[in-house]
């Protein structure tokens, strides 16, 4: 019992300092590399999880609306801010010439409207129930699918202009999403952690890949 409290202690405190660090990554990008309305919202995004999130790991006995809020913040965070990083770049060079002339916003608007629409009834119902299940496998398939739109359209953005911070971008996309939450498996971390390291740096690289676009373009 006392080593899994010192435990849950020596986690919040890491959790606490990685939303700190995150806090400031993303309240400096987002007074000085919001380049427009996506960028505001993408960093001012973080930077409210980041706040939130500091809140819950501070205080010593947090309230079950805070805790749900932070969760489903980690949740859907790192996928809203990639895709409104991807529509700050495309302020910069244009809009992304997609196959078959589609529209990337009408197809964001209509994967996220798909993901919190199923949230939303599978809230409604009961989580244990067949119907709840198969609602919560496609409430995750729909986020994967948004994942994975992200990652093309930054591939798009890297290979067809050449801009590799994009191509970063979409790696630690990648990475994020799919293979560092195998690091739970060997070592003595949590996903929250793992999950707040790569939102620190998505921070840095979509800073970086946005400056590589500005520069490109004078």
């Amino acid at each position: 019992m006392a080593f899994n409290a010192s435990g849950n202690i020596s986690s919040k405190l890491s959790l606490g300092l990685l939303n700190f660090i995150l806090a400031v990554s993303s309240g400096w990008a987002l007074k000085h590399y919001s380049l427009d309305r996506h960028g505001l919202a993408g960093y001012g995004l973080l930077f409210a999880h980041s706040v939130l999130c500091i809140l819950r790991y501070t205080h010593p006995n947090p309230g079950q609306v805070q805790r749900h809020i932070c969760e489903q913040s980690l949740r859907y965070s790192p996928a809203i801010f990639v895709t409104l990083i991807i529509g700050q770049m495309q302020s910069i060079i244009g809009d992304i010439k997609l196959i078959g002339g589609i529209n990337w916003r009408c197809v964001v608007l209509g994967l996220y409207a798909g993901v919190f629409l199923l949230t939303a009834i599978r809230r409604c119902l009961n989580e244990k129930s067949t119907l709840g299940q198969v609602l919560a496998k496609l409430e995750r398939a729909s986020h994967t699918l948004c994942v994975v739109w992200n990652m093309y359209c930054l591939w798009r953005i890297a290979v067809v202009d050449e801009y590799w911070w994009s191509l970063g971008l979409a790696l630690l996309v990648m990475l994020n999403h799919f293979v560092l939450w195998r690091l739970t498996l060997r070592f003595n971390i949590t996903t929250l952690e793992v999950d707040t390291v790569g939102m620190c740096f998505s921070v840095i690289f979509a800073i970086n890949a946005s400056q590589e676009l500005v520069e490109e373009t004078r």
